[in-house]
């Protein structure tokens, strides 16, 4: 596997008194990035790699953070140690990046938190300016800031590469993923919808054959008629499943944010009734992997068919949130009828599919009536990421 040359795309040029460190730096960065393509949704190596920074410059604790412009806060990549005691100032510091920035204000240091240094890189993203944020707990950050500005450079410009490198890597594999569900999506579209599309047709035929020999006063056998009743209700049953299945192989991430799909899914769903849809996620681009993210937005897809099928809503609300420090809650709520006995078994495959899909996820599904009408479904599971990192610790 070819890995990013991190030394050809820094560029700081290290002084003579810091070049060793600086080349033990590009090391651990070109290291870092071949881990982190043959693990791609691991974050054991980002914290290897925090490992090594504090080897090479000697500090207590390290931690890694990305920040979009415009979003409420940085989110956390890894970690060595808690970062309870300074998350106020880190977020002060990231809250005060923004696309105009100098280059002197990308560091954070003073006499009042002495223990802690900051240096945060700018990114140009398509949305706008990013900052990639490498935070130091040491004994002196002033000391540090001055004899290791080097080295701290080329560590953080050299995770903004890999950074770079590896969003635009999960972009490819779900171009790959969507190609290979275009393809299934034909060859479903080229066999079975046609084969389902003539069997409709015949239905219809013996149905128009009864209509003709009941108007000629002929027997017009009734048990034969309700057979042919069944057939075509589930055939068109069928068919529905069908269209619903090419609709989920179709289904993409488009572009880069998770956040973005979920909201096209929401639009798309609002087309089709007047129910006032509320989306609230609070989950990041970088918290759930590109599997799960898939399964996340199958299981909201799949309730909002429900409600838009079944429920007589006016409003409903998808929440997307952290449960508690492991897990995520993925939350779906509306206002309608609720779902009695009939309603059940309407939504039998409904239900039965976002079950399997919580499954999927190693998580929790319930559906539960709210008091004076509305149903919630709720889905709750430990996010991968998080896991191992948790287990890497």
């Amino acid at each position: 596997m070819q890995t990013l040359d991190i030394a050809q795309n820094s560029p700081t040029v290290p002084d003579s008194g810091s070049t060793g460190d600086c080349c033990d730096a590009y090391k651990l960065l070109n290291s870092t990035l071949f881990e982190i393509f043959t693990k791609p949704d691991s974050v054991y190596p980002y914290t290897v790699m925090l490992n090594g920074i504090e080897d090479i410059i000697i500090v207590r604790a390290s931690a890694i953070y990305h920040l979009q412009t415009g979003a409420a806060e940085a989110t956390a990549i890894a970690s060595t140690g808690d970062m309870a005691n300074y998350a106020e100032i880190i977020r002060s510091f990231a809250s005060s990046l923004d696309q105009s920035t100098p280059k002197p204000a990308l560091w954070y240091s003073d006499n009042n938190h002495s223990d802690l240094l900051i240096k945060a890189i700018k990114m140009e993203g398509e949305a706008g300016a990013e900052y990639v944020l490498l935070v130091l707990i040491c004994d002196d950050a002033q000391a540090l800031k001055t004899t290791k500005t080097n080295v701290i450079e080329v560590l953080t410009q050299g995770f903004s590469d890999i950074f770079r490198a590896t969003r635009q890597a999960q972009v490819n594999r779900r171009q790959v993923v969507q190609l290979e569900r275009a393809s299934i999506s034909r060859e479903l579209h080229d066999s079975l919808a046609q084969s389902l599309t003539y069997l409709k047709i015949q239905a219809s035929r013996i149905q128009s054959i009864f209509e003709h020999e009941r108007e000629k006063g002929a027997d017009n056998k009734p048990e034969l008629e309700l057979v042919v009743n069944d057939l075509r209700d589930n055939l068109n049953i069928a068919y529905r499943q069908l269209r619903e299945l090419m609709t989920t192989f179709r289904l993409t991430i488009n572009g880069e944010s998770f956040q973005q799909a979920l909201e096209d899914s929401v639009s798309e769903f609002e087309k089709r009734i007047r129910i006032a849809f509320e989306l609230d996620n609070r989950l990041g681009d970088d918290e759930l992997t590109i599997d799960e993210e898939m399964q996340v937005l199958h299981i909201v897809r799949e309730a909002l068919s429900n409600i838009v099928r079944h429920s007589h809503a006016k409003r409903a609300r998808i929440g997307l949130r952290h449960h508690d420090s492991n897990n995520v809650c993925i939350s779906i709520k509306d206002d309608g009828i609720g779902i009695d006995k009939p309603q059940r078994r309407a939504q039998h495959l409904g239900l039965i599919v976002m079950q399997e899909r919580s499954r999927n996820l190693d998580g929790n599904f319930n559906v539960t009536e709210l008091e004076g009408g509305g149903t919630e479904i709720q889905i709750t599971f430990t996010p991968k990421k998080f896991a191992m990192a948790v287990q890497r610790q």
